[in-house]
């Protein structure tokens, strides 16, 4: 049975830290100084991390980024997803973890916003995220889709933002 654990940045032991940073290299491979940094340089103390635990054991993180979005010029909070990663690849960890971060999304009545490459399109898709054309937005992210999460599609969308990327 899948928990969750949803530590406010600000709240977050040196335990959690190494956690996070532990199950963040299976996925990526940074030295624990620089992903230590990259946590210390981009993590806000309003920020979140989630951990999804199987039998107490952390299989999936991914972070919640608060932000300031402008949509359609109007100004809206939401919460970025980062950092999207589990300690084993096709075991549905990640799927079941952006279920309980679309839920979260949901229930603060925020809106969702990610960036992501072509091939994870169909993944964030199935997730229920919407990707935007290159007309909806107002982003600094030319490598990347921008995807968004609770949000009404069926009007004319612009979506400004120009935090930093996640």
């Amino acid at each position: 049975m899948f928990q969750i654990r949803l530590i406010k940045h600000q709240d977050a032991t040196g335990q959690d830290i190494k956690e996070i940073v532990d199950l963040k290299s299976k996925q990526w491979d940074f030295s624990l100084d620089k992903q230590l940094q990259w946590i210390k340089d981009n993590i806000k103390n309003s920020d979140f991390h989630m951990l999804l635990l199987l039998d107490n054991k952390s299989v999936a993180y991914l972070n919640l980024i608060d932000i300031d979005l402008v949509v359609n010029d109007i100004s809206k909070k939401g919460l970025g997803i980062g950092n999207v990663c589990a300690i084993e690849k096709g075991k549905g960890y990640g799927f079941e973890l952006m279920k309980e971060a679309n839920k979260t999304i949901s229930d603060l009545n925020q809106i969702g916003l990610l960036f992501c490459k072509e091939p994870l399109l169909k993944y964030y898709s199935s997730l229920n995220w919407k990707e935007l054309k290159r007309n909806e937005y107002r982003i600094k992210c030319e490598n990347s889709k921008v995807m968004v999460f609770n949000i009404n599609m069926s009007e004319k969308l612009i979506v400004d933002y120009d935090g930093i990327l996640f």
